[in-house]
This record gives C-alpha cells, structure tokens and sequence, in this order.
C-alpha cells in the first residue's frame, strides 16, 4: 500500500513539474538532491548536540532541520540569481517530457527521504507500522534510492577512494543508533513501571495484635 502511496506522490510532482517547466524543475530538483546529500552527512553530526543526543528522536530532528536549512538556502540562491532574473526556453517535447521525467524522479526521492526519516524514529518498530508496509524490505529499498543520490553527487564533488564512507553505511550507522537509543530509553523506563502500591506486609498481622496487649490487672485492689 505505502509502495503505492509513493508512486501516486510521483506522478503529482510530475504534473506539478510539467506546468513550472524543464528549467525551473531542473533547478529545484538539483537543490533537493544537494540538501538530501548534505543531511545525509551532515545530519548525523547535528545529532551530536547534548541538547538532543540522548532523544529517541535525535537523528530524525537533525536530518530534517539540515536538509530544511540547505533547501531554503540554495533555493533562495537559485531564486535570486538564476530563475528569478531570466528564463530559458526549452522544445516543448522536452519541456513537458523532460520536465514530467525531473518532477517524477524528484517525486520518488522525496517520497524516499520522507520514509527514511520515519524510520530513523521509533515509529516502524510498533506492529502497526509493520503492518502498514514498514518492514525491512521496504527499509532497503528507500536506503537503495537515497544511496544511489548521494553517491552520484559524491563522486561530482569529491575525489572517491577506498577509504571513503559511502551514504549506504552512514544511513545504516543512523539506523543502528536509533535502535541503540531506543534500547536505553526502554531501559530507563522500566524502573518507573514497576508498580507504586506499597509492598505487603511479610507477616500477617492478626488483630488482636494491632489493638496493642491486653490490660494488666492489680488483684491487690481487688
């Protein structure tokens, strides 16, 4: 269900980019890869700040507001010196071809990276989540996406070498975090479960104890 859920969002960017244009598309997209790519691997060292560390939600927290930070930035950017000041006119076949083809795929990434971030939180480990198509096949298949991404712009912009982290093992080393966080945080409450009502006695008082020993009586006075 959720597999078709995603291909729906698709198609709705695809018509969205068919009416802004290849040009205009062709920019946002280049933007949302570039953000997706910096809150990959910018993200899990955002998530450091004692402030949110310890957060079941941390790592989810932190990739979001990167990948916010930079789509504003680099789409303020684009807006004010590209798009904004001139426009390029493209043959109407790639300009809604092109531009429907751009609109899909940026629909698929995002759509990816909305998932991606649902399972960086506790939510997918609940059955109802499983149940709603949360599971471990599906898991890999967003990371296979989002990977594919920012692997490609990896190797545009740095030199790549044996040694260098790919995105597939910094998303894995997220995904192992947060079930490291949430391991603890399951530790942390379980003392608070136990029940508050006081213990029992051990031994049974009976009540002739709880009215205190019986009188003495003075036979001298009798």
């Amino acid at each position: 269900m959720i597999f078709w859920i995603g291909i729906l969002v698709a198609v709705a960017l695809a018509f969205f980019a068919i009416r802004m244009g290849f040009y205009e598309t062709w920019a946002i997209l280049f933007n949302v890869v570039i953000s997706i790519y910096l809150s990959v691997f910018v993200g899990p060292i955002v998530a450091r700040i004692p402030a949110i560390a310890n957060t079941s939600f941390s790592n989810a927290l932190a990739v979001i507001a990167t990948a916010i930070a930079a789509f504003l930035i680099l789409q303020s950017i684009t807006y004010i010196l590209m798009t904004s000041q001139f426009s390029i006119s493209f043959p109407k076949v790639l300009d809604v071809i092109g531009a429907g083809f751009l609109g899909f795929l940026g629909g698929l990434l995002l759509w990816s990276f909305v998932n991606f971030l649902i399972y960086l939180t506790p939510i997918p480990q609940s059955d109802f989540a499983e149940k709603f198509g949360y599971n471990s096949q599906f898991r890999q298949a967003n990371v296979s996406v989002i990977s594919w991404w920012c692997d490609l712009v990896g190797s545009i912009v740095s030199n790549r070498h044996d040694g260098t982290t790919t995105a597939e093992q910094t998303i894995n080393g997220l995904f192992e975090d947060i079930v490291r966080k949430t391991k603890n945080a399951k530790a942390e409450q379980a003392p608070t479960g136990q029940s508050s009502e006081p213990d029992e006695p051990k031994t049974k008082i009976r009540p002739e104890d709880q009215l205190g020993p019986p009188p003495e009586i003075d036979f001298d006075h009798l």
